[in-house]
């Protein structure tokens, strides 16, 4: 009775694929630190090639999830399970493009004041000198918010017209969320001051 053939398949496939499979698997077995150096020295250049073809306007975003499908490979817990690890690693690689361009298409765009000027004046209701005293009001807003910095202003907005918690805030800006209680209570006071005093 002959042996079955599926043994050899995956040898003919670990081989085609032209990388030092076998030496990754057993670097696999020692450490995974080294499993995911092996992996960055055999594919980290093709890896960035694979994403920077798939992110054509967003380039600069490459670096970060090149960095992102290795964290996501250092925190696998059975590294050594994996029987192609170039597969795996274009895989994981798609996974993070995947979830990279969710989380573009869920960032609003940038706020302009002028717009918010416009939406605002459009719920005033038609009695002139409500008008007057709201289009007042909205003018010190505008000014006073045009004095804080730009990223204090960004998180005014994000928080008090869109409603974003400052978690949110704190992945958009790329700070901390005390960083953002910051930025958000130095917006507030500053406005606070200008409009009681």
């Amino acid at each position: 009775m002959a042996p079955p053939r599926y043994p050899f398949v995956p040898k003919i496939r670990l081989i085609a694929m032209g990388s030092s499979v076998s030496g990754l698997r057993h670097i696999a077995a020692d450490d995974k630190q080294a499993f995911v150096a092996a992996l960055v020295r055999d594919h980290g250049q093709r890896l960035r090639r694979f994403l920077a073809a798939r992110l054509r306007n967003a380039s600069t975003d490459v670096p970060d999830l090149v960095q992102e499908v290795y964290l996501r490979l250092l925190r696998m817990p059975r590294h050594e399970t994996i029987r192609s690890p170039q597969a795996y690693l274009f895989t994981v690689a798609h996974h993070v493009l995947y979830e990279h361009r969710l989380h573009q298409s869920a960032t609003p765009e940038a706020v302009q004041m002028t717009d918010i000027l416009a939406e605002i004046e459009s719920y005033v209701e038609e009695d002139p000198a409500t008008h007057l005293e709201t289009r007042q009001r909205l003018e010190q807003l505008d000014e006073a918010l045009r004095e804080i910095s730009p990223r204090a202003y960004a998180t005014f907005v994000l928080h008090r017209r869109y409603g974003y918690s400052l978690e949110e805030i704190a992945g958009q800006l790329g700070v901390s969320r005390p960083m953002v209680k910051k930025y958000l209570a130095k917006a507030v006071i500053h406005c606070r001051r200008r409009f009681d005093g």
